[in-house]
């Protein structure tokens, strides 16, 4: 696990994730559409353009959604050894006063509820307080990328998806971590490693100045 620490709370980004812009995003994004511009294979080059942009788009609004963090990950399935695919989004959410952490989560599933959104729905306690999980299949578009062989247009894919909703003590604070891969029979073994990235989120982490940070870090 990979500590972040230049945001409001202390998490760790598990291994095998490559951490996507979520400032400067145009400059990061231009630079990267010339590279492949420049030393990309004719196929890349062809689907550059479509995929910079649906690029740019997808991590300005994550970016406004105040996400912390965003990254793409490639990890050998348990199930048979194949390169899978996910992404990571940690999103935090600021409340007026203070409430009853469980509270929030009830919240928070009510409102997918009343959302229509279908799925297996728990809150457990872990050691540091109670946390929301929320697992799903959704179907999905398949995105018709230029030079890319795709599904008949309107064809919808399975996007499996896990999110671990985990309060502040005092209810003020929301943390919202979303887990998902085009890979939904392999979707499960994700699990494990979304309920250690929620029982490991500090909220009040020490000052960098402070004696403690450095061991902690």
């Amino acid at each position: 696990m990979a500590e972040t620490t230049e945001i409001p709370v202390r998490l760790s980004i598990p291994s095998g994730y490559a951490e996507l812009p979520l400032d400067d995003i145009a400059s990061t994004v231009d630079v990267t559409r010339r590279l492949v511009d420049e030393l990309g294979t004719p196929a890349q080059r062809q689907a550059g353009e479509f995929v910079f942009s649906s690029l740019y788009v997808f991590l300005s609004a994550l970016a406004e959604r105040n996400a912390l963090y965003c990254g793409i990950g490639r990890h050998l399935s348990a199930l048979n050894g194949q390169l899978i695919t996910s992404s990571l989004v940690v999103t935090l959410m600021d409340f007026p006063g203070s409430r009853n952490p469980r509270l929030v989560l009830r919240d928070v599933l009510v409102g997918k509820a009343r959302a229509h959104e279908a799925g297996q729905a728990d809150i457990v306690d872990l050691p540091d307080g109670p946390v929301a999980f929320f697992e799903h299949t959704l179907l999905l578009p398949n995105p018709a990328i230029p030079g890319q062989h795709t599904l008949a247009a309107g064809a919808e894919v399975p996007v499996w998806q896990l999110e671990a909703f985990v309060p502040s003590s005092d209810g003020s604070r929301l943390i919202a971590i979303e887990l998902s891969t085009p890979f939904a029979e392999h979707g499960p073994q994700y699990r494990a490693m979304v309920v250690a990235m929620a029982g490991g989120i500090d909220f009040d982490p020490p000052a960098e100045d402070d004696p403690l940070a450095a061991l902690l870090g």
